[in-house]
């Protein structure tokens, strides 16, 4: 395995303090093998994860709360930062209820070696609920979800994007003021992340032998695979997209896609979404607010 000289666990929270404390303790029996240090960012903390962290004597765990809901966008933007003022080359991250896969840490470890301008590597998504593997990444427009049911035979996939979870971030675009925009809260800080990696020169990678399983993002109707978000995020969702596309690529194709989203979320959510008032309303609450450059 390819020698870095220091990877962090960087674990994002909100209250979460059971899930947060379950994966440190999982995760503690791969320091130093995987992780030099394990980082828990943390919002509006109930102060019940530091105080564990005392009591049961673990060194090897960095603390930090913040007084207000960061949301996932500063919540990685920080994570990267710290790590990187400590002096890490790259952070694993993982949201407060993911799992550790030890070998698909190893395979991202192994993968990287030799590349001086890597971003980011991915693990190989994995829908247990729908047996499909997310390439969704592998196309820089943000279409809809690109799910198939065979795993690619190339070991290695040049990407343009993924999901956040289970990525290890080099370290080298935050030391250069590369990192995720903090104002986008909730939904696509990792689509516009993985833009801007790529318009400074930086390399994505997608491990295809890293396989990653997730439960928790898709389910499968007669019209296809759909997203399962609460109603709430249905705002973020689309508002979100809208200000990554005029940050980062504000270009007629790319609007034209956002429209076709729009367009269909709205018809998903006549046909087939519970909530349906109250999704039409943050939907298009969002995409006014997008075009506004509203953030936060």
């Amino acid at each position: 395995m390819t020698v870095l000289r220091k990877v962090w666990l960087a674990i994002s929270s909100f209250r979460n303090d059971e899930e947060v404390l379950r994966t440190v303790e999982k995760a503690r029996a791969f320091v130093p093998e995987l992780f030099d240090c394990i980082l828990i960012v943390d919002s509006e903390g109930t102060g019940r994860v530091p105080e564990a962290i005392r009591d049961r004597g673990w060194t090897d765990v960095e603390y930090r709360n913040y007084p207000e809901n960061l949301g996932s966008g500063a919540n990685l933007a920080e994570r990267l930062k710290i790590a990187a003022s400590a002096g890490a080359d790259y952070i694993y991250a993982l949201n407060h209820d993911g799992e550790i896969h030890p070998t698909v840490v190893r395979k991202l470890i192994e993968a990287v070696g030799g590349r001086p301008r890597l971003g980011a590597a991915y693990p190989l998504g994995y829908f247990t609920e729908t047996r499909s593997y997310n390439l969704t990444g592998t196309r820089e427009l943000p279409l809809p979800a690109k799910l198939v049911k065979a795993a690619p035979a190339e070991p290695i996939i040049p990407v343009y994007w993924s999901s956040s979870n289970g990525a290890l971030y080099s370290l080298g675009p935050a030391r250069e003021s590369v990192l995720p925009c903090e104002g986008m809260w909730m939904a696509w800080e990792d689509l516009d992340y993985g833009w801007r990696l790529k318009d400074h020169g930086y390399e994505q990678i997608l491990v295809t032998n890293a396989i990653f399983p997730d439960n928790q993002e898709y389910t499968v109707t007669t019209m296809g695979t759909i997203v399962r978000k609460p109603a709430w995020r249905a705002y973020y969702n689309i508002r979100n997209l809208v200000f990554a596309v005029r940050r980062s690529r504000n270009r007629p194709m790319y609007h034209a896609v956002v429209a076709f989203r729009l367009i269909g979320e709205c018809i998903l959510t006549l046909l087939l979404r519970e909530e349906k008032f109250e999704r039409l309303q943050m939907l298009l609450a969002g995409a006014r607010d997008g075009y506004r450059s509203k953030t936060c």
